[in-house]
């Protein structure tokens, strides 16, 4: 299960000091990532790049829908968009798609910033269910 205290510690810190976003997300042991209102990765450390099976380039600027299954990427982009506009924060368990194809069960939380950069932002939590991707 994804600890809630950590998601909350991070949550908190860099709404404390956005310009250390990356430093502080780097220092977890979950996969994180951050979107923009488009869905769009803006940044993921490298927890989030190891798990998926990425570079962090091949990330960058792409929807996050890369890592959705076809069948769910209509209900999570919906979902995405109402998190942006309503900024209500969910926990929940996904499957989702690795680089090779392979499916993977993670545990999410997500929170909402607009101290990054002034703009919507969506921060995204992950840990995978299955200890192999750990």
């Amino acid at each position: 299960m994804i600890n809630l205290q950590e998601t909350e510690r991070i949550k908190q810190a860099i709404e404390a000091n956005p310009q250390d976003f990356a430093k502080i997300i780097e220092q977890t042991n979950l996969g994180v990532c951050i979107t923009n209102a488009e869905g769009k990765f803006d940044y993921v450390n490298d927890n989030y790049c190891r798990m998926y099976g990425y570079t962090r380039e091949e990330l960058i600027g792409k929807s996050f829908l890369i890592v959705v299954p076809p069948e769910s990427q209509q209900e999570l982009s919906e979902l995405h968009d109402k998190f942006i506009k309503l900024q209500v924060e969910l926990q929940r368990t996904w499957e989702v798609v690795r680089k090779n194809g392979e499916i993977m069960k993670i545990y999410v939380d997500a929170g909402y910033t607009e101290k990054i950069d002034g703009k919507p932002h969506k921060l995204t939590f992950v840990f995978p269910a299955d200890e192999k991707y750990r």
